[in-house]
């Protein structure tokens, strides 16, 4: 769970607010949450201590595409699916992966185990389509992973026309990468949810924690 303060503003009259309800405090407080998949879920067998703060932003996932970063072929294969669509699979013409601003933003997706393995399933079988059964062998020397993007933990990953039937099919690029930038990515990416306390993105369908995604 997480705390988030707000207040009720109330304007002497004639003035009225724009704002009918509560107002999120915003920049002037941190959000505190007790999430059981955080650091210090148990407060060292502390109740009164356990879990932690965050600032109410949307903090940014660095990705480097440059020589020698470990997580180079994943920063490459998000670019990719952000600047030329076109060239990814699956194939769609209208293919506009979120992620990359503040009106696009992803959500983690920690609750529904389910939902996570169908994103999975809907990757991998992308791989097989275009890269044949054996894309994980079929380069000599190279063992290779089918990496998804947007992420397999997110509520935007290739199976969320699946749940969302609002939003497109196929909207969503999977490539076989080799299987060390990718456990790398995957390593980047797990340490950014724990330091930045990232919350499962949804709540009863409000709008809980976001992020975004960069690539230099």
């Amino acid at each position: 769970m997480a705390y988030e303060p707000f207040v009720k503003l109330t304007f002497p009259s004639p003035y009225t607010s724009p704002n009918t309800g509560r107002v999120s405090v915003g920049f002037l407080a941190g959000r505190w949450d007790t999430a059981s998949y955080l650091f210090n879920k148990t407060g060292g067998g502390n109740p009164k201590k356990k879990g932690g703060a965050a600032l109410p932003v949307v903090p940014t996932l660095p990705y480097s595409s440059k020589t020698g970063a470990p997580e180079r072929a994943v920063a490459q294969h998000l670019r990719d699916a952000h600047t030329k669509p076109g060239v990814t699979k699956p194939v769609n013409t209208r293919k506009a992966v979120p992620g990359f601003d503040l009106k696009h933003t992803l959500h983690r997706l920690q609750n529904d185990g389910d939902r996570v393995k169908a994103n999975r399933r809907a990757a991998i079988a992308t791989c097989v389509k275009y890269w044949g059964a054996n894309y994980a062998t079929s380069v000599p020397g190279v063992s290779r992973e089918c990496d998804e993007y947007p992420f397999a933990s997110t509520y935007e990953g290739a199976a969320q026309s699946k749940y969302d039937k609002a939003k497109p099919k196929d909207n969503f690029s999977a490539r076989p990468l080799p299987k060390a930038d990718n456990g790398a990515g995957g390593s980047i990416l797990k340490i950014f949810m724990d330091r930045n306390r990232i919350l499962d993105g949804f709540s009863s369908g409000a709008d809980v924690d976001a992020y975004v995604v960069s690539i230099s």
